[in-house]
């Protein structure tokens, strides 16, 4: 039964054919993903059938899915607590499975499989099943070290978010931000979405900041205060550095652009700031933007021609949009007289920022011609740094919405809203990978 709330939301019906394990085409599922407010897809996702020696394992595959799927704000989790099977001694096939024990709970979707041990590895077979018609719509099979057990969980969420809504999830990349939580110096940290392998990057004991991670998300470009000057650094996750840029004044905010051949980067010149392409070594390849006010916080275009970024030159900070190669900038921001941090759509087709309202700052986005300005955040405290999903159907933006700063995930309606990081970091600048490759 459909509730009132649910009738005033727009619906949009999911319908489509899908391949399973076998290749063979099966049922069709019919799901219904709706806007803020109402009734997400019920899905169930149970712990894997394991062998001797896994258990935890098979438990850790089926939270870190769980918890994927809820974070994604599209699915309604079901308890663990309402199934009737045991995982242990039922079927993970169709023909084993008695869908009678999932329809009676409310699932319409099944996460069942197996997880085994493979000499120092794992053989994980994960499978999604259509409850209503008693099918299975999906499967993967995947070998793996123990290590890599939270990533291939990360990869069959956005498998089922492929299946059910026809574009991959985000799951299957990395967060980074700047922290205080080992002390008094911000570091530079990164994690998987579900925080669970939480671990710091940088522990020079000075000020980093500003993180961006490389195409295939094996690197960070950060600035660091370790030699004194603000200077760029690629670090890699064991946290070994090598030097890029460490001109006198300002080398801060450096992005890989999407083929990984240039790096655009806010520098001090001439008594200015302003936006510079580096090469991979470092060396200026050419200046994007020539101005007497202060330019930065660049962000590429999904195509690598164009660059949004921050510049005062009209008075306050605003949103601009430049030619890679350089030219005359257009302005894309006209609410609000403080407007900073632009980040550009994935999908290319918004550029997420922060703005200055009331004396807190807010997350909005804005089209790229410039209109239909949508505001994200409407907390207390401040809201800045926004950062894409590889997706483009979520962001992360640091929050002290609840004191001290944290990195809060929303959907990009911003009907959503969900804290990432634990207590006591005061975290910041959070950067969204691509995929993994």
């Amino acid at each position: 039964m459909v509730g009132r709330r649910v009738r005033r939301v727009i619906g949009v019906v999911i319908a489509l054919w899908t391949v399973c394990a076998t290749g063979e085409a099966v049922a069709q599922v019919r799901g219904t993903i709706v806007g803020p407010g109402a009734t997400s897809f019920p899905i169930a996702v149970s712990p894997l059938k394991s062998g001797s020696g896994v258990e935890r394992e098979a438990g850790m595959f089926a939270d870190i899915v769980a918890k994927d799927l809820d974070l994604s704000g599209l699915f309604r989790v079901i308890d663990r607590a309402a199934y009737i099977e045991n995982a242990q001694q039922s079927g993970v096939t169709a023909e084993t499975i008695d869908f009678r024990d999932w329809s009676t709970i409310g699932a319409q979707a099944l996460v069942k499989g197996t997880v085994e041990r493979d000499g120092d590895g794992l053989v994980v077979e994960a499978r999604l099943f259509d409850v209503v018609e008693g099918k299975q719509i999906g499967g993967k099979r995947y070998r793996a070290g123990d290590d890599e057990l939270r990533r291939i969980s990360h990869r069959f969420a956005d498998e089922i978010m492929q299946i059910l809504t026809g574009e991959r999830g985000p799951f299957e990349s990395r967060i980074a931000f700047a922290s205080r939580r080992k002390g008094r110096f911000k570091e530079i940290y990164a994690m998987s979405i579900d925080g669970g392998d939480l671990r710091a990057v940088t522990r020079d004991g000075s000020i980093a900041l500003a993180p961006s991670w490389s195409p295939d998300g094996r690197s960070l470009l950060i600035t660091s205060f370790v030699s004194g000057n603000p200077s760029l650094f690629v670090a890699d996750l064991g946290g070994d550095k090598r030097l890029v840029s460490s001109r006198r004044g300002l080398n801060l905010g450096g992005r890989w652009s999407p083929g990984g051949r240039a790096i655009a980067v806010a520098l001090e010149n001439g008594g200015a700031t302003d936006i510079a392409l580096l090469d991979p070594d470092g060396q200026i390849m050419h200046f994007v933007t020539k101005d007497r006010g202060i330019d930065v916080s660049p962000s590429w275009s999904p195509d690598g021609q164009s660059i949004v970024f921050c510049s005062d030159r009209g008075g306050g900070p605003q949103i601009y949009v430049v030619s890679a190669q350089g030219g005359t900038p257009r302005r894309v921001t006209f609410e609000g007289s403080y407007n900073t941090s632009p980040a550009w759509s994935p999908k290319g087709d918004r550029i997420a920022y922060a703005s200055r309202i009331g004396g807190r700052f807010q997350v909005f986005t804005v089209a790229l011609g410039g209109g239909d300005v949508k505001r994200i955040t409407a907390t207390r405290g401040d809201n800045e740094d926004p950062s894409w999903s590889p997706d483009g159907r979520y962001l992360i933006f640091s929050s002290t919405r609840d004191g001290s700063g944290a990195i809060y995930l929303s959907d990009a309606a911003g009907a959503r809203q969900t804290r990432l990081t634990p207590p006591g970091g005061d975290d910041s600048s959070p950067a969204w990978s691509r995929w993994l490759e």
